[in-house]
């Protein structure tokens, strides 16, 4: 896994890392003092599909929602009657 995206000035991670289908998330708390409370060690387990593919579905699904949306729009524009 790779900043890239994020262009190496974020501390988040994908939403879908950890709460994927079948994913046991594990929060492990930091023990050492002076150390943020947001801040924590999460480990996850048992997922049934990485990540990296779910959030190729989901931006798959969100362009092909847009894509027959304006698809849509323009028919209607053309022919508001049908």
């Amino acid at each position: 896994e790779t900043d890239l995206m994020t262009f190496n000035i974020s501390m988040h991670r994908s939403w879908w890392r950890e709460h994927g289908p079948g994913c046991i998330r594990r929060v492990v708390r930091p023990s050492a003092p002076g150390i943020l409370d947001d801040y924590s060690y999460v480990s996850v387990t048992g997922c049934i599909i990485d990540f990296q593919y779910l959030e190729v579905i989901h931006s798959a699904i969100q362009i092909l929602l847009s894509v027959s949306s304006c698809f849509f729009l323009y028919l209607y524009s053309i022919s508001p009657f049908v």
